[in-house]
């Protein structure tokens, strides 16, 4: 069976899932193909629109908040799939627009945060279990996985306690 060629691999990889510049091109060298082959692909590539890094950067940033990524975690891995430092911010910029949550990603983080949190804390409830102090450490871990900064996690995690004396006293007065 004959080698594919260097167009034909690129194209497999991207029909699997979109990439960027950097990944495509890392992908293909390690597949010990001719450094000018890959630069010709990638740039045929690029020609027709199969890579776009500011597309991929707005996909990529779509994708990760609805996995509840933190903004910091998301502009990291934005940054390791060969993203400039410009290119993510701006994209992660335009994202914070559209959410409506203006341009500061501390709120970003912590409404995200916090609506994982409340999540977990209802999915608790239902179980009909108590939120305590070992759920708490729960929920912390969950949000430090999730990239979130410790400040975010102890706002999330005061929310969630407040919350709870609210309902706590509330149900008392029934």
């Amino acid at each position: 069976m004959a080698k594919r060629t260097c167009m034909e691999t690129a194209l497999s990889k991207l029909n699997y899932r979109m990439r960027s510049k950097a990944e495509l091109t890392k992908a293909l060298a390690e597949l010990d193909y001719d450094s000018d082959e890959i630069s010709e692909t990638i740039e045929e590539l690029e020609t027709f629109g199969y890579i776009d890094d500011r597309r991929f950067s707005e996909e990529f940033i779509r994708s990760s908040a609805r996995k509840n990524w933190s903004s910091s975690r998301i502009l990291r891995a934005l940054r390791e799939k060969g993203i400039t430092k410009d290119m993510a911010e701006e994209a992660m910029d335009l994202h914070l627009d559209e959410e409506e949550s203006g341009t500061d990603p501390g709120s970003f983080d912590r409404e995200r945060a916090l609506n994982t949190g409340f999540k977990m804390a209802d999915e608790q409830l239902a179980k009909g279990k108590e939120i305590d102090d070992k759920f708490l450490s729960k929920v912390g871990r969950r949000l430090m996985s999730l990239g979130y900064n410790s400040g975010v996690c102890y706002y999330v995690i005061g929310r969630i306690r407040e919350d709870k004396k609210n309902t706590e006293r509330w149900e008392e007065d029934l």
